[in-house]
């Protein structure tokens, strides 16, 4: 039977919504063109880093790691364990066609461009079953293509993870409305949403996870239901359940690296925040916050608080389905109500007053920066506005002259508003998209293997623009992608660290190989020795010595514990038990650099990840 229903489902959809889905996916392309002709902005203060993290995973899965956890991308081998960390749907989006051999501008392009469909797709899906035909279906679409934050997140920050789970808000929202209707295809939905959030963003997820309590909320009335209660607790719990692989493994390790995002707030992140002298993103995003409370003001005005509802009792419990079209509508609408109160909390949080909120809620405050409500805030504030779509259809009622000029002048201040949103940002815009010739750069930086020299990708490297800042080429031929030092091992010194820009950092390499071998009386006269890489996949990496002195072999990678190292004399058979990273004998120096010590003699050492020769 539930199949059945859902089955009825699609095919109304596929039947009556051709036009609504032909015109989300036609906008999604046109609001992509730019990219696809131009090319993606490199100048975003999260995008190279991103879209460096895809290429290393895909880099590691062409060399045979199917679930690789170690980057060797970032600062030319000494690695990270962001792909360990971070979420990866984003960079499954942009990797799987790296990994398939289409050039990374190219992937990320793609990416974005299936970003941009997802997100129009949610929402007209949302649209055509959740509003009755007519304008407001048209309305919702538009309006979510156009989301000023998104477009931020997209063209600006390059936080496309972040966008990726702001986006599944609408799939989210889809499956609240067939949890509502006691469909088991809401069930599904709202999982595979809420899983999805989970993996894109650690933000979203913590946002998301605590929208989703404020809806739970809503179901606690005099008489709770129960059955409904259970419905809404099983989404997270089947959601936590998909994602444990990624998310387990990662809380578990988070401890072993620099912390990627700190417990504390940006105070000055704050909308209307006083910082004199300082010019803040949130001096920029507070239009769209003002934005979203003069549309709430729009739908006040037109159509007062009809679809306000307390969890919508009767559909609940009876299991009836909101009807649509000409069957009318219930009047207490819960996903509509949920809207409000998510861009009613969003907002709040977003200003000063919020902070002791914060001191309360201690892991809230690993979100950073408090505008970032701004995506489930915008998402709350479109389901209330277009709600009135999913209303009874009333006779006309009469307004007076006053209300119906100040609804005309509000919606006026929306749009005025919404444009003033987008174009504060139009000098990140205009003459920001990469050259050909950066594009085919970028290409060669990131096909380059970190390990040994990339005379090609020397070669490609410009002397100025953005990719000069994110790419450095070392003295030995090697190329380095810079970034923050997150990720990287926990107790790596600050004196080891090069910050050429505030987020574009370079460790302080002391060799100019990889690998080099440091004997004991060198600077007296005697042989220095020799280190060499002789092979390297993945997980391990082989590299001969030989050492005329006592001495130690450095190499330019960061000691990170799920790294095994090991040493045997040359032609022997078995190996030596692994040294540990830390302790009396470690195989680590002060700066953080794997050491191994080593007595005279030919050596073999061999780096393991995760394991033992």
């Amino acid at each position: 039977m539930q199949l059945a229903l859902g089955r009825s489902a699609l095919r109304s959809l596929g039947r009556s919504g051709a036009g609504l889905i032909g015109f989300a996916l036609g906008l999604a392309l046109l609001l992509w063109l730019p990219i696809g002709l131009l090319g993606a902005p490199l100048d975003t203060p999260d995008g190279l880093i991103h879209l460096g993290w895809a290429a290393a995973w895909a880099q590691q899965i062409r060399g045979g790691w199917l679930w690789p956890l170690w980057s060797d991308l970032n600062w030319a081998g000494a690695g990270s364990a962001a792909l360990q960390l971070y979420p990866p749907l984003f960079r499954l989006m942009a990797g799987i066609p790296i990994a398939l051999g289409i050039p990374p501008a190219r992937a990320l392009e793609l990416a974005l461009l299936l970003l941009l469909v997802l997100n129009n797709l949610g929402a007209a899906c949302l649209a055509r079953l959740w509003l009755r035909p007519g304008p407001w279906r048209w309305v919702l679409v538009t309006l979510a293509a156009l989301n000023p934050y998104l477009f931020v997140n997209v063209t600006i920050r390059g936080a496309w993870p972040e966008a990726t789970g702001q986006l599944l808000l609408w799939w989210l929202a889809l499956g609240w409305l067939g949890l509502e209707r006691r469909r088991l295809w809401g069930l599904a939905i709202a999982s595979l949403a809420l899983a999805g959030i989970v993996l894109s963003n650690w933000n979203s997820a913590q946002l998301s996870l605590l929208a989703w309590g404020l809806g739970l909320g809503m179901l606690i009335r005099p008489r709770p239901d129960w059955p409904a209660l259970r419905r809404w607790c099983l989404v997270p719990a089947i959601a936590i359940a998909i994602t444990a692989p990624f998310w387990w493994p990662a809380l578990t390790a988070v401890g072993g690296v620099r912390p990627p995002i700190p417990n504390y707030l940006y105070r000055n992140e704050f909308l209307f925040a006083h910082h004199p002298g300082q010019i803040m993103i949130a001096d920029l995003l507070w239009i769209q916050a003002a934005t979203i409370v003069v549309l709430l003001l729009v739908r006040w005005l037109g159509w007062g608080w009809r679809g306000l509802a307390w969890a919508g009792a009767g559909d609940l419990k009876t299991g009836e389905a909101n009807t649509l079209g000409s069957e009318g509508h219930p009047e207490g609408a819960p996903l509509a109500s949920w809207g409000l109160l998510l861009a009613c909390c969003g907002i709040l949080m977003m200003l000063p007053i919020s902070e002791p909120i914060y001191q309360l809620l201690v892991p809230l405050q690993r979100i950073q920066f408090p505008w970032r409500w701004l995506g489930p805030t915008w998402f709350g504030a479109l389901l209330w506005l277009s709600s009135p779509g999913a209303l009874p259809v009333r006779p006309n009622q009469p307004r007076s002259v006053l209300r119906r000029g100040a609804w005309l002048a509000s919606i006026t201040l929306a749009a005025v508003l919404w444009v003033d949103s987008l174009s504060r940002f139009q000098e990140n815009i205009l003459g920001h998209h990469p050259s050909e010739l950066e594009r085919r750069s970028l290409n060669r930086l990131l096909a380059c293997d970190p390990l040994v020299p990339c005379p090609d990708g020397v070669n490609a490297l410009p002397p100025t623009g953005e990719l000069s800042k994110r790419f450095v080429a070392l003295g030995d031929g090697r190329i380095a992608l810079t970034g923050v030092p997150d990720y990287s091992p926990a107790g790596i010194p600050e004196r080891s660290w090069v910050r050429r820009m505030q987020t574009f950092w370079v460790p302080a390499w002391p060799q100019h190989t990889w690998v080099a071998f440091l004997g004991e009386g060198q600077d007296q006269g005697k042989p220095p020795g020799s280190a060499e890489l002789v092979a390297h996949g993945p997980t391990q990496r082989l590299i001969r010595v030989e050492a005329p002195t006592p001495g130690r072999l450095r190499v330019m990678q960061w000691a990170y514990p799920s790294w095994t190292v090991q040493k045997r004399r040359a032609g022997a058979i078995s190996w030596e038990n692994p040294l540990p990273l830390s302790g009396p004998n470690q195989a680590r120096d002060h700066e953080g650099w794997i050491s191994v010590p080593l007595a005279a003699g030919t050596w073999e050492v061999a780096l393991t990840y995760g394991s033992r020769r």
